[in-house]
């Protein structure tokens, strides 16, 4: 299951996280990492992006990037 299945509101534990390069640090270097929770606060419009909270950080990431972090509930 990846961040991307999630409902909006929906908060789970991230499991592992199939990124890498520079998409990969921005991530580590906010604070996501394998451990960390994850909630989904809304999607965009036609399900194109996702905004997501993990500790103080709110984010938006694209369609491609949210598929790839395994999540489980």
């Amino acid at each position: 299951m990846t961040v991307f299945d999630l409902k909006k509101g929906e908060k789970a534990r991230v499991k592992d996280i199939n990124l890498c390069g520079s998409a990969a640090a921005r991530l580590s270097a906010l604070g996501l990492k394998k451990g960390a929770y994850v909630q989904v606060l809304s999607f965009s419009l036609f399900k194109n992006a996702a905004l997501l909270a993990f500790g103080a950080v709110r984010v938006g990431v694209r369609r491609k990037i949210a598929e790839k972090i395994e999540v489980e509930r």
